[in-house]
Formats: C-alpha cells, structure tokens, sequence
C-alpha cells in the first residue's frame, strides 16, 4: 500500500500556475491513499474518494480546506474533534487483513497566534499536540480491531536534532503515537536514504500501526522540478509490505486465488 502527504501550499487561492503541476505529480505517485494539507478542490486528484475537513475561518477562498484525504477505496468519515484541522475515515484495504483508520491533520506551525497576540511561540502548536494526542488515543481504543494511520503536516522534526521543532511538542508527539501503538515512517534517520534536493529534515509525517512484519520504504519529491516552484515543501510518500500471510488472510475471505 502507497500512503503519500504533501502540503499543497494553499495553490487553489495562490499560485493557480501550479495546479495543473501539482496533480500531474500527485498521478505519478501511483498512491492508494493521499493526505494532502492545504489543499483546494482544484487539486485533488481526479477518481478516488474524498474526504475533507471543514472549510477554516482563515482560508478565505471557496473550496479550500486544510486536510483533504483521496483514496483508491471508498472512506466513511469518522468525526473528529476539530474538524477545521483534522479530517478521519475508515477503509477496506484488499492486502490488510484487518480494516484501516486513518487520520489527517495540520497542526499549527511555531509562530500560530503569535502576529495576534492571544499565542506565544510554539503554543498553539503544543495545545493541538496535546489534544489530538488524546483523540489518537481515543480513537485506538473506539476502533481496537483496526489498524490506524495518522499522517500530515505536524510542523515539526521528530528527531532530537532536527531543526525545526520545540522538545516539548516534539516529545509529546512521540509519546503520544507510541501511546497510540503508532510508529513515524518518515522521521529523518529513515530519510537518509532519499535523493538530494528534497531535504532531510521534513515536517510531514506518516505513521503507522506497529504491525508485526511491517515493511516500509520512502519516496519523495523535491518542491521544485523542472524549473517549476510546485510547492513549498517536499512531499513524501510510504510504500507498505505486510507478510504473505496478511495477503493470504484477504484472499482467503475473498475465494481468490
């Protein structure tokens, strides 16, 4: 299964050029599933399923929402608390012997509130962390026999020397997915690896279940090609494996063979 984030840079309100861009990138990625952050509908791949969060007070524009999540397989939505920064469903996925939730989020950048006064840095952030760790939580006990995902902008490094990121948030953050029986697929350790001019210190995570026998492998795009500024970010993108008798499991239950 291919599960891919990238932020989209607000490109349905600004920078329009890029759309056409961005979604010939997005189809090249071949992904199952997509959590994409402040996305507009004119980005989003044709085909698939749509679920999307609430439009937000401080995007402006007519179709904009912060996390939008596509998919191969058809979503039923799943409330959340914030539903201006957050957006879940759950899916059958043909290889998962077991169904799958998955949970998009934004969380605020260092500087959220702090232009307006009612924030100091890196609090907004931390209050979020805070509350959506108890929803991961949540979540994980209401759903108990699915696997979850949780994946999108964090705005932060999850490495302990990573740049960008205040130790507080961070550690809540890890805490918080380990909680959750969730691992980060993409901190930067596992980034190394990728080709040069994406970055290694990335902000936008995927984690999954600690599934046993679990295998993953990264893809990632710088935010430039060919000349073309297609965001401001890099995006990323998780292949997952699973053991034959996770496929065996599912063709099983269906009679194939």
């Amino acid at each position: 299964m291919r599960i891919g984030t990238w932020n989209l840079g607000r490109s349905g309100a600004f920078h329009r050029t890029r759309i056409p861009r961005q979604i010939h990138a997005l189809q090249q990625r071949n992904a199952d599933l997509w959590v994409l952050t402040e996305a507009h509908d004119a980005n989003i791949p044709p085909g698939g399923h749509v679920s999307s969060s609430a439009p937000h007070g401080d995007f402006h524009q007519k179709g904009e929402h912060r996390v939008v999540l596509w998919s191969r397989f058809a979503l039923r939505p799943v409330a959340t608390e914030d539903a201006l920064s957050t957006v879940a469903a759950r899916l059958e996925v043909p290889w998962l012997d077991r169904p799958l939730l998955v949970y998009g989020t934004v969380i605020s950048p260092a500087q959220g509130g702090v232009v307006q006064r009612p924030a100091l840095s890196w609090q907004r952030h931390l209050d979020m962390v805070q509350r959506q760790r108890a929803e991961w939580l949540r979540l994980r006990q209401e759903f108990p026999d699915h696997a979850l995902c949780v994946a999108g902008d964090f705005n932060a490094n999850l490495d302990a020397t990573a740049s960008y990121g205040s130790v507080d948030p961070r550690h809540s953050l890890l805490q918080g997915l380990a909680d959750a029986g969730l691992q980060c697929l993409t901190t930067d350790d596992k980034r190394d690896p990728l080709e040069q001019g994406v970055g290694r210190a990335g902000v936008a995570h995927v984690c999954f279940s600690a599934l046993e026998g679990l295998e993953s492998r990264l893809e990632a795009w710088p935010a430039s090609a060919e000349g073309y500024r297609l965001s401001d970010q890099s995006g990323i993108l998780v292949e997952l494996s699973w053991p034959q008798p996770q496929v065996q499991s599912w063709l099983d239950s269906t009679g194939s063979s």
